[in-house]
């Protein structure tokens, strides 16, 4: 049907209607002005946005030229030769009937989502500014959020942010990407210096700069209170066409309320954000050597690490790989007479044959190529502290003689040295294999793995302590929240009992990697049965 002067459509249904001069389209415009698939309008429950479909002549929201843009009821929209105007509030989907409130209770609010005023331009910008910055969500995304949020609030063609050199960080109002117009030096440096929020016309900067005088503009800058007026800082600049009605007082005022809250909300941000990645620092260099865990296998492992760390004597710990032999080992040094000495780690695997006794014992400058200097193997540099020697099951033969001789006589003889040094180190082994059926198959030496097998420490399986799952998952999620600057999260009970499940053949290591993918994935800050079996699946 045609539209006809003066004539209301329809209320817009829930999803995308397109506006066009093809017969497909629901909102039909017959004229030459108006492209076969103009634009689309589409409408939910966050309101409704409309979106320019490649059309010939573009669309106009307000009077301003605009690809995409949130509309609310009062804006006029010009497509060819047509005015439109929006005057039905946004259609939400249908929501379940809220129970009545029982007499003598209080309502909870906290979970329900806040809707403003939909007439309320200002209300609603200052309102998602605020509510973006309490979010703590990255300063690319909010930068990125809050420059459309201004085009609309504004009825500007575009927002740009400029940084404290001058130079353009970020601009909205154009899906390309590109401006439609970049200050100059001069007039950036003339725009950064404004006290607070001003409107600057184009007839006044016309001659600076070529176009500059097609726009008027209103500028505000992102200074911290603490800062002087003469210091350097990022602003904003907004663009109206100058055939459009001229920027207000009121949008001076609340830019300059945005501009405040903006740049003391994001130097919180960061603060916060330092002090999680610090405070998730702290949080690992305590829980390492907590062995976290109540079931009774993880008490008497942890008992049987405590009595081992109170001696000088060598420890062989064997478990599987992930079960936690490196976290046992730190424990073991920072519960031990050492703790204040080094904690060195060396994994053995890792290492070339062919330079794993350098990087053992050191060498001298000249020992062979590349050996340009003299260097300390990690005996010396653990000297009067521990030595971590994992995966000691890999290490060739021909080194394991020299390390018996290390231990026994606590000395060592660097590559290339005719001498020897002496060393003070308390030796810890790890490794996830059978180290005595390797000594009678003549794998590994079995002087050695006597002498490494004064204190025997085995370390069990997750699967063995599945009531340790809660604890540890818990302290992962936390770890990572910390660490990303996330909210605090938790696992609901349902999704606990499914990691209690698993049957876990990676470990410790295998439930970190899942608790760090079930946080990634989240919805919420309740962690769903749902979300973890979909990660177990990975």
């Amino acid at each position: 049907m045609e539209p006809e002067k003066g004539k209301k459509f329809w209320p817009l249904p829930v999803g995308a209607t397109k506006l066009g001069r093809g017969p497909d389209n629901p909102i039909r415009l017959t004229h030459d002005s108006v492209s076969r698939n103009h634009a689309e309008v589409v409408c939910g429950a966050d309101g409704i946005f409309i979106r320019d479909l490649s059309s010939r002549n573009g669309i106009l929201v307000n009077g301003v030229p605009r690809q995409k843009a949130a509309l609310q009821p009062g804006d006029a929209l010009k497509i060819g030769i047509f005015r439109l105007e929006l005057l039905a509030a946004p259609p939400t989907t249908a929501r379940p009937t809220e129970p009545p409130v029982e007499e003598g209770t209080e309502e909870v609010t906290i979970d329900q989502v806040f809707r403003l005023p939909d007439q309320d331009r200002e209300l609603h910008a200052l309102y998602h500014v605020c509510s973006w910055l309490t979010e703590g969500i990255e300063e690319k995304d909010f930068v990125a959020k809050c420059l459309r949020l201004l085009t609309d609030a504004f009825s500007a063609q575009e927002a740009q942010l400029y940084g404290a050199d001058g130079q353009l960080q970020a601009v909205s109002g154009q899906e390309s990407g590109k401006p439609v117009l970049k200050l100059a030096a001069f007039l950036a440096k003339k725009f950064q210096e404004s006290p607070e929020a001003t409107i600057i016309s184009g007839a006044s900067i016309a001659r600076h700069q070529q176009r500059v005088g097609e726009f008027n503009y209103l500028v505000g800058a992102l200074r911290s209170p603490q800062a002087g007026q003469a210091t350097a800082a990022p602003f904003l600049v907004l663009l109206r066409p100058v055939e459009l009605t001229d920027f207000t007082r009121a949008n001076r005022v609340l830019l300059q309320l945005i501009c405040q809250i903006w740049v003391r909300g994001l130097a919180r941000a960061i603060q916060v954000q330092d002090l999680h990645r610090e405070n998730a620092q702290l949080k690992q260099k305590a829980g390492i050597c907590r062995l976290l865990g109540d079931s009774k296998i993880t008490q008497s492992l942890r008992e049987r690490a405590a009595r081992a760390a109170a001696t000088n004597v060598t420890v062989l710990l064997q478990g599987e790989t992930g079960s936690g032999k490196e976290v046992v080992a730190q424990f073991i040094h920072q519960n031990s007479p050492r703790k204040e000495g080094p904690y060195i780690k060396v994994n053995c695997a890792a290492i070339p044959d062919t330079l794993i006794e350098s990087e053992l014992f050191g060498h001298v400058r000249g020992a062979f190529t590349d050996a340009r200097r003299d260097r300390k193997g990690k005996f010396a540099q653990a000297d009067h502290g521990t030595l971590l020697l994992d995966e000691i099951g890999e290490m060739p033969l021909l080194v394991q003689a020299k390390v018996l001789r290390a231990i026994e006589n606590k000395e060592i003889e660097p590559v290339g040295s005719e001498s020897v040094v002496s060393v003070d180190v308390r030796i810890i082994a790890a490794t996830n294999r059978d180290l005595a059926e390797m000594a009678k198959a003549k794998q590994f030496r079995e002087d050695l793995y006597h002498r490494l097998n004064v204190v025997p420490v085995p370390v069990p399986p997750l699967r063995e302590r599945l009531e340790d799952i809660p604890v540890l998952a818990a302290f992962f999620l936390d770890l990572f929240c910390a660490e990303n600057g996330l909210a605090e999260m938790g696992f609901a009970p349902d999704a606990l009992a499914q990691l209690q499940r698993h049957s876990w053949p990676g470990n410790v290591r295998e439930l970190r990697n899942v608790v760090q993918r079930c946080a990634a994935s989240a919805d919420g800050d309740v962690i769903s049965a749902m979300t973890v079996e979909s990660q177990l699946k990975l």
